[in-house]
């Protein structure tokens, strides 16, 4: 069974990013915490902040996978 939107011969829309977007205000805290980071790294001038901001990306896809499924046929 072919999409409705292969039927159509219309092109597939990528709501993934408008998703993201709309999940940003549920991760402000993991966000205040990676800028924090990486405001501490720029001004010692070495380290990483590759958990925080892995921690920041883990929220955001927790909020987004679920509504994302919403749009899949």
């Amino acid at each position: 069974m072919l999409a409705s939107w292969m039927e159509a011969g219309e092109d597939p829309v990528d709501v993934m990013p408008e998703i993201r977007k709309a999940c940003e205000p549920k991760c402000v805290e993991s966000f205040k915490l990676y800028r924090a980071c990486v405001d501490r790294i720029t001004a010692k001038g070495d380290g990483a902040c590759d958990g925080q901001y892995f921690d920041y990306l883990k929220c955001i896809d927790k909020c987004s996978v679920p509504q994302l499924f919403k749009h899949l046929k």
